[in-house]
């Protein structure tokens, strides 16, 4: 039996603008950290409340929680060396970020945790 021996933690806030000469996007509010405590957090969370199947991309089912604007997704990756890897999404939205394409933030962050595990 392996272990998880790297917890990835992603979090996307897709902001409203309020100063249309200096715009934000969702790529200036990602956030990554690797706490342990946050990924067994999100993953009991969402056992209970599992949301609603919204798309499926390069093996991760997103879904859609149900009781705020946000979608969310996790899965593990085996490594090298018999390691594995815990990642969780949180996408936050809200009524001014309807437009924004889930989908596309979800290639976004797979990218780059590709990259991440790719250096280990």
């Amino acid at each position: 039996m392996t272990a998880i021996s790297h917890v990835y933690n992603y979090t996307v806030r897709c902001p409203h603008v309020k100063d249309p000469a200096h715009p934000t996007t969702w790529q200036n509010h990602i956030e990554f950290n690797q706490s342990c405590e946050i990924g067994l957090s999100r993953i009991t969370k969402w056992h209970g409340r599992s949301g609603n199947r919204i798309f499926e991309l390069d093996g991760f089912v997103v879904r859609e929680a149900e009781t705020e604007s946000a979608y969310f997704s996790m899965q593990n990756k085996r490594i090298k060396d018999d390691g594995h890897v815990l990642v969780t999404f949180k996408i936050h939205m809200d009524e001014s970020t309807k437009d924004t394409s889930v989908q596309e933030i979800m290639q976004h962050l797979i990218v780059d945790l590709d990259e991440k595990i790719a250096k280990l």
